[in-house]
């Protein structure tokens, strides 16, 4: 190229330096043929891209050394259609080409053919650009699964606000559940299970069980029902996640011990795995910051993909989320039931008083003024108790911060019993330095309300005995009285509930004192419950120890 050429050609834009940089600089190969298809000049990109020096290109016959099928095999001139364009001198465009490279391995391509004059309309050749397919596609592979994963994150963003909006719609927790699993089968899981813990914490209710059925899910009552609890030791994934774990995801290799009999002594526990089969599973904690209120159980067929890490944090926030809801209804009616029961226990006897002065105020003559104004302080010194008591209620139920210390419950609980006096004796046996980090009146307030109760329905003796058990300090306390039914063991931590023995024994009491113990107690990250025994009523509070992690939900106590 001359200077002059240049110089014509510089009204185009064209420059020395723009021509060096598109021989050299341009990212497609490319080379030129006449209309046999011998090549002409070959552009550097060429020579990288099919690792061919150019002395290999110039005065080749351009088919004989590329062209190929996309098995390698050598392709007839007649059926090659970039030859085609050379000897015809026509524009052709190929989504996917075949050209050997100098190691002698294959390439795709995709090609563009224009025809290029050489000297005159008698003498045609061809301009051939080419460009790395696997490249290309490689490009296009990167941004569709970045598209796919924005899409999965989209669709899993869509399910949580479903989520919500389904566990927000009712404050029924049988309704809530129920909404859930139907969202979550068939969208996440080919069946799933609820379990929810008693409120005493050492018992299972299977709450819920769903499977798919085409595009919706059927429920199977037949599985459904209350579980045996967990040994105090067991490592299985539900019980960990119950204790306050994280969730987790199983393999086959980890259901097979589901269904193994000598692993999983349990019918009840065993029966969903047997039954409705499963390649995949994850169990999720439905908790609160305070507590674990069950667990959520999604299982795969074999026909769906396995769980991944992604969809394990995706059914642990949504299991937070249900054990939100869960609490939330719970709370909504225990207020609801406390609102009706404490209203009905204040009027009752504020309707005596109010009859009795408006007798007296009626009948002044008839009535003794003196024996009136007794009677009306007795039932103010009984509401003046309720009110306290409900005062405490709500304290500890709105989670008001109390001042922890380190505490001997032994000592403490014989200290206690020393200063009952009178009446039935108790009788301790209590191991040394069994700490806990507590409150101390909160404890005492514990301690002093279930040695009073015990005496007031024992026969002759109470007995207390104050262990370490499973990381836990165990106080048992004992009478020999007539015990409690156990259709009626958790209803006498109710507010208010008072079963017949108590109201003969002790008319005037408010029956909060059990409430309140069993609410002291879950605010130490404990339990208190009735267990069985052979005489009398037995009742166990277990208090994590400062040495050891939180206390085990039932068991037997020492």
């Amino acid at each position: 190229m001359t200077a002059g050429d240049l110089e014509g050609w510089a009204r185009y834009g064209f420059s020395e330096e723009l021509v060096r940089a598109l021989f050299h600089g341009l990212r497609v190969g490319l080379y030129v043929v006449d209309h046999t298809g011998k090549i002409l000049m070959v552009n550097p990109y060429a020579e990288r891209l099919l690792d061919r020096p150019a002395r290999q290109w110039i005065g080749a016959d351009s088919h004989d050394l590329l062209h190929r099928n996309a098995d390698g095999s050598p392709i007839s001139r007649e059926d090659c259609q970039i030859s085609g364009a050379f000897s015809e001198g026509v524009y052709v465009r190929s989504e996917e080409s075949w050209f050997t490279r100098g190691s002698g391995g294959l390439v795709p391509l995709g090609v563009m053919v224009a025809p290029l004059p050489l000297g005159g309309e008698e003498d045609m050749g061809s301009v051939v650009l080419f460009y790395d397919l696997w490249r290309h596609k490689a490009v296009e592979h990167k941004q569709a699964s970045a598209l796919a994963s924005l899409e999965k994150l989209t669709d899993r963003l869509s399910l949580m606000a479903e989520t919500s909006t389904v566990l927000a719609s009712t404050l029924k927790v049988d309704e809530a559940l129920r909404r859930l699993s139907r969202l979550l089968v068939p969208q996440l899981a080919d069946w799933a299970m609820i379990d929810l813990l008693s409120p005493s914490g050492n018992g299972v209710d299977r709450v819920a069980v769903v499977v798919k059925q085409g595009r919706s899910c059927v429920k199977c009552k037949q599985l459904e029902g209350p579980l045996p609890a967990f040994p105090e030791t067991s490592q299985a994934p539900m019980a960990r996640v119950l204790r306050g774990g994280p969730a987790v995801l199983l393999g086959p290799e980890d259901l097979a011990e589901r269904i193994d009999p000598k692993k999983e002594r349990s019918v009840q526990r065993r029966r969903p795995y047997e039954e409705l089969g499963a390649h995949s599973v994850i169990v999720a904690p439905l908790r609160t910051p305070q507590r674990v209120l069950g667990a959520l159980t999604l299982a795969r067929y074999e026909t769906s993909p396995v769980y991944d890490s992604a969809d394990l944090s995706l059914i642990g926030d949504i299991a937070s989320r249900a054990g939100l809801a869960v609490d939330n209804a719970d709370m909504c009616e225990e207020q609801r039931r406390f609102a009706s029961t404490t209203s009905h226990e204040l009027r009752t006897p504020l309707a005596s008083l109010c009859a009795r002065l408006d007798e007296a105020v009626l009948y002044p003559a008839d009535v003794d003024p003196y024996e009136t104004i007794r009677e009306a302080l007795t039932v103010t010194d009984r509401l003046k108790k309720i009110v306290d008591d409900l005062l405490v209620l709500a304290r500890l139920r709105g989670g008001d911060p109390a001042a922890y210390e380190p505490i001997d419950v032994g000592a403490l609980v014989t200290d206690e019993a020393a200063a009952l006096a009178g009446g039935v004796p108790v009788h301790v046996e209590a191991d040394r330095d069994v700490n806990v980090l507590g409150n101390r009146i909160q404890l005492i307030r514990v301690i002093d309300n279930l040695l009073v109760n015990a005496r007031r329905h024992a026969g002759t003796t109470v007995e207390v005995t104050v262990r370490r058990a499973a990381g836990s300090a165990v106080i048992t306390v004992q009478d020999d009285g007539a015990g409690i039914a156990p259709q009626d063991r958790e209803r006498v931590f109710e507010p208010f509930v008072r079963l017949d023995d108590s109201r003969r024994k002790e008319p005037g009491g408010s029956g909060l004192g059990l409430a309140i113990s069993r609410d002291i107690a879950h605010t130490h990250h404990g339990t208190l419950t009735v267990e069985d025994s052979p005489r009398g009523a037995r009742f166990v509070l277990w208090l994590p120890l400062i040495s050891g992690g939180p206390a085990t939900a039932g068991g037997e106590g020492t």
